[in-house]
């Protein structure tokens, strides 16, 4: 199987091992890390959703929509940071520290600014856009929207400077560090949707609430 995988992925003509700078071993512990982390983020929202589906049917529809706007942003920053990383990686690969570090300083900045006005912006405007983007929905159902929206949107910040940080992390070659915090972070966020759905019966806010802390604790 292992033979299989390596002919299906290595190119008919390979690079001398003298001048791989990285080896297949290098590669797999970069790799894996990033793999196990984007299925730990995934995971934040299924169980946000898990969770609130014993709050009932109108919790469950408002945390699913309001989970697909604010995807909108999270790949935004995403893709602010991966544009960020690139740079940063220039400067890495160049052994050129001081404007790998201002660079990164820059990155999580604007990271920080384009995110506080993406919040200052959803929960400015959260019922007229909930009300643009689903306005066919029912009015519990809306509610269920504007509660969740109204949480979840001070994560931004937080969401966009940890994906700055991870992205810079990520440049430098130490992936297992972002892995761990969001294996910690997701702990605490499974643990906080359990006792805000069941212990507190908090509904929607129970599933709010937890995320903002999830986020805020990978962002330090």
């Amino acid at each position: 199987m292992r033979q299989l995988i390596y002919r299906l992925t290595e190119p008919a003509q390979t690079i001398p091992d003298a001048r791989k700078i990285f080896s297949n071993h290098d590669l797999s512990v970069l790799i894996v890390p990033l793999f196990l982390e984007q299925l730990l983020e995934v995971l934040v929202g299924v169980a946000d959703t898990f969770m609130v589906s014993y709050a009932g049917e109108a919790a469950v529809s408002g945390v699913s929509l309001v989970n697909m706007f604010n995807t909108v942003f999270i790949f935004l920053f995403s893709a602010l940071a991966a544009g960020g990383a690139v740079v940063v990686s220039q400067y890495i690969g160049s052994h050129d520290e001081k404007n790998g570090s201002l660079s990164a300083g820059q990155l999580v900045m604007i990271a920080a600014v384009f995110s506080t006005a993406a919040m200052i912006f959803s929960l400015a405007l959260n019922r007229q856009l909930l009300r643009l983007l689903f306005g066919e929905a029912d009015r519990d159902v809306m509610e269920a929207c504007v509660t969740y929206l109204q949480i979840s949107a001070y994560s931004y910040p937080a969401i966009a400077v940890y994906n700055a940080g991870a992205a810079v992390y990520r440049s430098m070659g130490k992936t297992r560090v972002t892995m761990n915090i969001s294996l910690v972070a997701n702990g605490i966020n499974i643990a906080g949707n359990a006792i805000g759905v069941f212990v507190f019966h908090a509904g929607v806010a129970g599933v709010a609430y937890p995320c903002l802390l999830y986020t805020s604790d990978a962002a330090d």
